[in-house]
């Protein structure tokens, strides 16, 4: 290879892979001392256009990313980023080098059939990983054998190869204007439906995942395997009759044609195949969000009766009231104090529905949405500590619930530590990928951080989920018009004031962007 440092400092020493507009190659940090000098991998990526265009936006793309890169440093078992740099309009990734073999060179290879154990472990391995990049609220978007280094000095798996980064190398122009156009992120065979059109999601990653599972298991590419003409739905099983229902279920679920069926995150696919079989499990039912910060009722979460009628007493009544074991009675009068505490709300007396809320979790001490509501009541008298106590306690004993993290994050906010707010929101989102609320209050905070562009984003991912929330529609005025795009601001204004014509604090933003536009 040339004796050209790339960026003064890093010599090629062999190229790995060579794909379209992107090379990847080992190369020697000639910074760093050693002989020979440590190893590294470096990635150049190069836009398909030099049109300044394309390159400007590619250059900010590029940033973003290698930001997003950056913050997965901490996780061992994914290559950490050491660099980004740009030399001749042509943009390098260093990355620390992982020695060892992809598991598409020796191990998920045509004909080699994996055991049912060794499939369980290897899921539980990558999605132990997977659930670190999601609370990062990062989607991968190109998991596959190839994507997958097994470390030749502990066998541990490592992630490589994030998809996001391509985005920059697949960019071009629209034939005759002046728009970028990006395709679709990530592999046939491996890529869900969504991703397809350009909608990746949390569990794109568990479609990818659970066809590289099912590759392994059946020994067929999934090119190979046939699906379900009425369904969509991959037809794998008959390839393995011996398969346990356990598994069978769970990889199923991973790769449902329709993302609403599929697991929603990587935390709950992991939690699902560590405990497969759950009857008798008493997890309380998750209750409608509490709204957020600047919210013009902004109250606490609420019970769906129904729902958990059935839960707590129709089904002990069905094994007859006489019966009744202490558990389940302890659960119903947590569910009584706990009434009695949003009622209590409602009243306006916070006081006294601490103390309804205390009784609630003294006799069921894992109960998530009474330590949330404790926390919004805590909140109401000022005591943002005693708040954010709560909701600590409360996604300590249910982590998947995604209210508990935006409790957490509201009292951050409210404490004025928003960049912790803001891993807070993260975290719900991470949780639940179409939770409305923690993507509203992200946009929020992001505005507080003077990142506009960014509180755009996360405010129309509510938008998709709630297009008619008025809430959203006046952030993403308010973002407008941060940005002084007054007339964009207008508009934005104007359709959340058709939703929710007397709420004021539009009205008054909407006065301030007319102003501007005169």
């Amino acid at each position: 290879m040339s004796d050209e440092l790339i960026g003064g400092r890093y010599r090629v020493i062999d190229c790995l892979r060579t794909t379209g507009f992107c090379e990847t190659y080992v190369a020697e940090d000639t910074h760093l001392p050693g002989d020979p000098h440590p190893r590294c991998v470096v990635k150049k990526l190069q836009p398909q256009s030099n049109e300044d265009f394309v390159l400007e936006t590619a250059r900010r793309l590029f940033d973003s990313e290698a930001k997003v890169l950056y913050k997965l440093n901490d996780h061992r078992q994914i290559p950490r980023l050491l660099a980004h740099l740009e030399v001749n309009e042509e943009f390098y990734l260093v990355q620390e080098y992982i020695e060892g073999k992809d598991l598409s060179q020796t191990e998920i290879v045509p004909g080699n059939r994996w055991s049912e154990h060794r499939v369980r472990d290897f899921l539980i391995e990558v999605l132990e990983i997977l659930s670190f990049v999601h609370q990062n609220n990062v989607i991968h978007r190109d998991i596959k054998p190839s994507n997958l280094i097994r470390r030749a000095a502990d066998g541990k798996i490592f992630l490589i190869d994030f998809g996001a980064v391509k985005e920059i190398t697949n960019m071009t122009l629209t034939e005759g204007q002046g728009n970028v156009l990006t395709v679709a992120i990530g592999t046939p065979g491996y890529m869900a439906s969504e991703q397809q059109r350009g909608d990746p999601r949390f569990n794109s990653d568990i479609y990818a995942l659970g066809v590289t599972a099912i590759q392994a298991l059946t020994g067929f590419h999934p090119d190979q395997l046939p699906r379900d003409r009425d369904t969509g739905e991959i037809r794998w099983r008959e390839h393995v009759p011996e398969c346990s229902e356990e598994l069978a279920r769970i990889l199923d679920k991973m790769v449902r044609n329709d993302f609403l069926q599929r697991y929603k995150n990587a935390s709950e696919a992991l939690d699902d195949i560590r405990k497969p079989i759950d009857i008798g499990n008493n997890r309380y039912p998750a209750p409608t969000e509490k709204n957020p910060v600047g919210t013009p009722a902004n109250t606490p979460v609420k019970s769906s009766g129904t729902k958990r009628l059935l839960f707590f007493v129709v089904l002990p009544l069905t094994l007859g009231l006489l019966f009744l074991s202490p558990v389940v009675w302890r659960k119903l009068q947590a569910l009584k104090y706990y009434n009695e505490g949003n009622s209590l709300i409602e009243a306006g007396e916070f006081e006294q529905a601490i103390s309804a809320f205390d009784n609630a979790v003294t006799n069921y001490s894992k109960f998530a949405p009474a330590w949330t509501n404790k926390g919004y009541a805590q909140g109401k008298l000022g005591k943002h500590l005693e708040k954010f106590s709560s909701c600590v306690q409360a996604t300590n004993v249910d982590p998947e619930f995604p209210e508990a993290w935006n409790c957490r994050g509201l009292a951050r906010f409210d404490l004025k530590q928003y960049e912790r707010a803001l891993q807070e929101y993260n975290q719900a989102i991470a949780v639940d990928a179409e939770y409305y609320r923690g993507w509203l209050n992200k946009g929020e905070v992001l505005l507080k951080l003077g990142q506009p562009r960014e509180a755009i984003d996360a405010t129309r991912q509510v938008l998709k989920t709630k297009p008619d929330y008025f809430l959203a529609w006046t952030q993403l005025c308010q973002a407008l018009y941060e940005l002084e795009q007054y007339q964009d601001a207008k508009a934005h204004c104007e359709e959340s004031l058709k939703l929710k014509p007397d709420y004021s604090p539009t009205s008054t933003l909407l006065q301030k962007v007319e102003q501007k536009l005169q």
